[in-house]
């Protein structure tokens, strides 16, 4: 493989799957609040991209798409990504666009996803929401003028008015910007006060409520933030792969960045820098095995076996994950800390 090709999808996949870790983390980490529907959130900005870049680019171009979308997409989404070698500007708008209206649609179903969550146990929670991530799923799989249902979409390469490999070199810089961005402001939310009530909120809720806190308010806001980051994944995981399908939106994703969560550290935002990267180093790992190892058994499921033994073993001998959370620091907790005796300088005889 080309190395510059095996560096750009290292960097795009690692990108994608820190947004994703990251807003779990947030709603999970921060909150307690069990967001098994992160995979409906993250197909909504991959849909918004699917169902809207080649459409938006036809129209912007005076072209008219002939045919069903399901069988044509792929055609026009070529034709559009030639004509804009010449039009850097269109390819701006169709990157720009899908984005502006992938993230508010995402809030906006987190928002109304979490009202169940005012009134149901975490458990049950988590099973209404895994409803909710097949629904969206299925009906993107069912209803074909969207994104083309079981035969997916194709994609307009929004870059090709620049020429390869600077064009790969950009999108990986662009992804890694917009992960970093989204990360740091995680971070710092996370180190703020809004932060330290989602995790007292987290950690008693009552106590919390008693305290003046709305605790539904917060819910809300949460689900919003997080579904809103699970989007941006979403579009940036579209445009990368150049399609679109109902059917890579599984469950599975979510428990896959679940599993990056719990195996980095949950609560804590390095522990979504830290969770993508061992997911990563080990699937690539595989990979390398299985192109250039001749083993007597398949290793295509070797990655979720090993992962899933890192995540019994981190369970039993380290559950706080690889980068455990920290305890916020406060005047207060400072204070005391500095006037603990440990801390006193011993007077002289």
């Amino acid at each position: 493989m080309d190395p510059l090709m095996f560096l750009v999808d290292l960097g795009v996949l690692y990108s994608v799957y820190v947004i994703l870790a990251s807003s779990l983390n947030l709603e999970y980490g921060e909150l307690g609040l069990p967001n098994f529907a992160k995979s409906a959130f993250f197909a909504v900005g991959a849909f918004s991209v699917g169902a809207l870049s080649v459409r938006l680019g036809t129209l912007l171009l005076g072209i008219t798409m002939e045919g069903e979308f399901k069988l044509k997409s792929v055609y026009y989404a070529t034709l559009v990504s030639q004509a804009l070698v010449n039009s850097p500007q269109l390819g701006v708008i169709l990157f720009v666009v899908p984005l502006m209206i992938a993230v508010p649609l995402a809030a906006l179903l987190g928002v109304l996803a979490s009202y169940p969550a005012l009134r149901l146990r975490e458990d049950y929670l988590g099973m209404l929401l895994i409803a909710f991530s097949e629904i969206i799923r299925v009906v993107a799989r069912n209803y074909e003028p969207l994104v083309g249902g079981t035969y997916g979409a194709g994609v307009v390469d929004f870059l090709a008015w620049i020429p390869p490999p600077l064009k790969q070199v950009v999108l990986l810089a662009l992804s890694s910007s917009i992960a970093f961005a989204i990360w740091l402001a995680y971070y710092r939310l996370s180190r703020s006060p809004f932060g330290r009530v989602l995790r007292a909120i987290r950690d008693n809720e009552l106590a919390a409520s008693v305290l003046g806190r709305d605790v539904a308010k917060m819910r809300m806001t949460v689900m919003a933030l997080g579904s809103g980051m699970a989007a941006v994944a979403g579009v940036l995981y579209a445009f990368y792969v150049g399609s679109v399908n109902p059917d890579d939106f599984t469950i599975s994703k979510t428990f896959l960045v679940a599993l990056m969560v719990i195996i980095g550290g949950r609560g804590n935002p390095y522990g979504a820098l830290v969770g993508p990267a061992t997911y990563i180093a080990v699937d690539r790992s595989i990979q390398f095995v299985k192109q250039y190892l001749a083993l007597p058994f398949d290793p295509n499921y070797a990655s979720y076996v090993i992962l899933g033994v890192a995540l019994i073993l981190i369970v039993m001998k380290k559950p706080e994950g690889i980068a455990p959370e920290k305890p916020a620091i406060t005047l207060p907790s400072a204070l005391r800390r500095a006037l603990s005796p440990r801390h006193t300088v011993p007077k002289p005889d």
